[in-house]
């Protein structure tokens, strides 16, 4: 730290010391040597960054900036308190006051460590947390924030809406997440039909759309990738990928229930194509009586 000293400028012009004035040239050197070098850090990011790896190079450009201050914070202390000795004393003694005095701050820190572990959740996945739906679009320190998106199973459209959660909501809450390592959940149409349908044809009908519609084969692949990944972190065991469609009859009704694996964010789409196909397929068999 001397050199940063020796290029102060009441040093070097009027040649008299000053221990105070030396300790803020020499954080202000340091300062402006981290800001230097943050930005030289994100400009090597963002130059081998590709459009699909968007969330990655955010990650990485938070957790850069979160060192990058960290080593701000540190180089203060070491300025200002030369006696380093008493260093270690001061730190603890000042973390005691900070998670005493900060009980919601330290909670949100815990909470942002948690949501950075392997079990937690990053930018692009889809969760629901305390009544509210939404994508992850963005994990800091103290808040995480979501896009909101509907709650009706039948939409899952953006609201376009903004909600900030705290961090700590992930420890005293329930979470149900869909992440991109395991992003297929298992949906369901419901099909009424009269009691005098030919609900045979219909459920034959309802079986070839889906087999067209989703490649058993390929679909079995892709989980079983993604299975093998998430394997690390959890017990979880393939079951039927198939798409399956169950006949049960509910009163005077026929039920024709279509259930099939999708990915998240393919869900309403997916919901479309198929109903679209039903209506036109039904509407040539005038037997099959919605």
């Amino acid at each position: 730290m001397e050199i940063f000293k020796f290029l102060n400028p009441k040093r070097a012009f009027l040649g008299t010391n000053d221990s105070i004035i030396d300790n803020f040239v020499t954080f202000f050197y340091l300062l402006i040597f981290l800001l230097l070098a943050y930005q030289i850090t994100k400009y090597f990011l963002k130059k081998h960054v590709h459009q699909e790896d968007l969330p990655s190079f955010y990650n990485k450009l938070k957790i850069t900036r979160y060192i990058y201050s960290l080593v701000g914070f540190l180089g203060l202390i070491s300025v200002f308190y030369t006696r380093i000795v008493y260093l270690p004393t001061i730190l603890a003694l000042t973390a005691a006051g900070l998670v005493i005095s900060l009980k919601d701050v330290t909670l949100n820190f815990v909470g942002w460590i948690m949501i950075h572990n392997n079990n937690g959740f990053k930018v692009g996945d889809r969760m629901e947390i305390d009544g509210v739906k939404g994508d992850v679009v963005n994990i800091g320190i103290m808040k995480f924030t979501l896009l909101e998106v509907n709650r009706e199973e039948s939409t899952d459209q953006s609201t376009n809406r903004l909600i900030h959660i705290p961090n700590h909501a992930i420890i005293i809450k329930n979470i149900h997440l869909s992440t991109s390592q395991m992003d297929y959940l298992w949906d369901e149409i419901k099909i009424q039909l009269s009691y005098s349908s030919d609900w045979e044809k219909a459920e034959e009908i309802c079986n070839t759309i889906l087999k067209e519609m989703f490649d058993v084969n390929n679909l079995k692949q892709n989980i079983e990738k993604k299975l093998l990944k998430i394997s690390e972190n959890y017990m979880l065991k393939l079951g039927k990928t198939s798409p399956i469609v169950y006949t049960t009859i509910d009163g005077s009704k026929i039920i024709l229930s279509l259930r099939y694996l999708t990915r998240v964010h393919e869900k309403r789409n997916n919901r479309t194509n198929i109903s679209r196909k039903i209506l036109h397929e039904f509407k040539k068999h005038p037997n099959i009586v919605l």
